[in-house]
């Protein structure tokens, strides 16, 4: 085993026993080093055509991640970022076959394809790229804390960030069950409450994880937002 893979094998065993105690944050030491790589990679899969998709993706990947299962059976054979790799490669697959996605990009996608290079070049500017990764870092940690807190919550969060309306999210949390209108529209009229609610929302719960990760970072809304 190389000094590499030694280092990694270390990391993976130190987060593991971490993550099996309950500290959800462990994750954050992997997460930060190779986040940016693998959202770069997803949106690749999906020739940029549907970030949302790829950001919903990765979310999945990364709270997956926090069962500790992945990361407690690393054993150094290869460097973490290539375990990792393979493993979010499978996600995207399965991911595309679930929703039916009879498109160029499914077609494209294959479970043996595990080349990390060759990445184009993006057209906009460095800063412009360093803000957007950035923006969406603390966009999926603040949404895995509040996985960590409800996971409820952050499934609402998530439907509304991939542009789902009340009565979608509503549609979607019934699934294929039989249901009547006036059901459905009890369901909206729940979501919309739960979303919504002043100070104890999911809305509001995930905005003050966000604040929080942001005073860590030592950054203020205008940083973002700009």
């Amino acid at each position: 085993m190389n000094t590499n893979h030694q280092q990694d094998l270390q990391l993976a065993q130190q987060t593991c026993d971490k993550l099996r105690s309950g500290n959800s944050e462990a994750i954050y030491d992997i997460y930060n080093q190779y986040h940016p790589f693998f959202l770069n990679y997803t949106r690749k899969k999906l020739s940029y055509s549907d970030s949302q998709r790829a950001l919903s993706i990765l979310d999945d990947f990364w709270v997956e991640l926090l069962n500790a299962v992945a990361i407690c059976s690393f054993k150094g054979l290869s460097s973490l970022k290539n375990y990792l790799f393979k493993i979010l490669n499978f996600r995207i697959v399965d991911k595309l076959r679930k929703d039916n996605r009879q498109n160029s990009d499914s077609k494209n996608i294959c479970a043996k394809d595990y080349d990390m290079d060759g990445f184009g070049s993006d057209e906009q500017s460095p800063e412009r790229d360093l803000l957007q990764k950035e923006r969406i870092r603390l966009i999926h940690e603040s949404l895995m804390l509040l996985t960590d807190k409800s996971p409820e919550d952050a499934h609402l969060v998530k439907m509304y960030m991939e542009g789902l309306n009340y009565r979608q999210m509503a549609q979607k949390q019934l699934g294929n069950t039989r249901y009547t209108e006036s059901e459905l529209d009890k369901k909206v009229n729940a979501i919309k409450k739960r979303f919504t609610r002043k100070d104890t929302g999911s809305l509001a719960r995930f905005k003050s994880f966000l604040e929080r990760c942001m005073m860590k970072n030592q950054l203020a809304f205008a940083d973002i937002l700009n």
